[in-house]
């Protein structure tokens, strides 16, 4: 995926990733082609090659562009004075689950959804607040730990019609990640 500073080229980027959008509105994953989407964004296939892989990089770089980005953890860095407590994380990961509704209802009727997981684990493996007392072993199965449990609620909040509430959906979370079932 292209991660320079070409204007031009970023708008290609985001035009693809709109065109994307759009389609997947219209169509199942599985049945949109790198033509199609070309035609649909106005761009030729050689640019398309040059800013992205796959369609699935298409889908990954506008998980992690804009509105659709997993939480920024470092900016409740200041909040929580260095170390991320969970009832933060689960507060901005429920916000970002209401925020997206229609994103994630997406991957998941398209069986996409696994990306959500590596958005999250990614956002919380680069985070410098996430565990920063963890040696870097357990802070990545953590991570992993954390980010696949969040996607796993965002696909049940999917199926069932996204009609959870934030109070909800944090408490759901909070009980989850905590062990409080146990």
């Amino acid at each position: 995926m292209y991660r320079g500073t070409n204007k031009t080229a970023l708008g290609s980027q985001r035009q693809i990733a709109r065109a994307m959008m759009a389609l997947l509105r219209e169509k199942p994953y599985e049945r949109i082609t790198v033509s199609e989407l070309c035609r649909e964004a106005d761009i030729s296939r050689q640019t398309f090659y040059t800013l992205f892989t796959s369609r699935e990089n298409v889908v990954v770089f506008t998980l992690r562009a804009g509105d659709f980005d997993a939480p920024e953890m470092d900016s409740v860095e200041k909040e929580c004075g260095g170390s991320m407590p969970l009832t933060l994380l689960c507060r901005a990961y429920s916000e970002y689950l209401l925020k997206n509704r229609d994103l994630i209802k997406l991957l998941v009727d398209n069986h996409i959804d696994y990306l959500l997981y590596d958005s999250f684990f990614e956002s919380m493996d680069q985070c410098l607040c996430f565990l920063p007392q963890a040696d870097p072993c357990t802070r990545s199965y953590a991570a992993s730990f954390y980010a696949g449990g969040i996607a796993c609620v965002a696909r049940r909040y999917a199926q069932e019609g996204c009609s959870a509430t934030l109070e909800g959906l944090q408490a759901l979370l909070h009980t989850l990640l905590s062990g409080g079932l146990f």
